[in-house]
């Protein structure tokens, strides 16, 4: 598996199973996917998660591969890639079932901050800019009875 990561977080993601991890600052990332990949094409599918970043990742693709991308911005297929714009809804089944599968130990979560929900304006800004090498968790103070 290729994967791109800040540089705080690359040996995270080596150790969830990456072989090669990127440095997704480095504009030439999708030329160093695909030489990567066997035979030099690129790889069969990619996921994106970061905002603006579709249409880098399309780049790292394989001629005829699959990228599905979270942010709303996909790019238009090209070289026969198939894009896919995937919404992500607020779904409390889901949520419980995931939180359920790591209670379970079959799903490990990085926590890099806890913050008061108060203060989850600022948890945003700091995910949304990077400052923040995994999950921030907002914690809700209890009324006493």
């Amino acid at each position: 598996m290729v994967a791109t990561a800040g540089p705080s977080s690359a040996a995270r993601v080596r150790g969830y199973g990456a072989r090669v991890v990127l440095d997704y600052h480095d504009p030439d990332w999708p030329a160093r996917v695909r030489d990567a990949a066997p035979g030099g094409g690129g790889v069969g599918a990619a996921v994106n998660a970061a905002p603006g970043g579709a249409a880098a990742a399309l780049q790292a693709v394989a001629a005829g591969g699959r990228l599905a991308t979270i942010t709303g911005d996909p790019p238009p297929p090209e070289r026969g890639v198939e894009v896919t714009d995937v919404y992500v809804r607020a779904d409390s089944a889901r949520l419980a079932g995931l939180v359920e599968t790591l209670a379970q130990g079959l799903l490990s979560l990085h926590v890099a901050a806890t913050r008061p929900l108060a203060e989850a304006a600022t948890a945003l800004q700091d995910a949304v800019a990077g400052r923040v090498a995994g999950a921030s968790v907002l914690m809700l103070q209890r009324s006493p009875l």
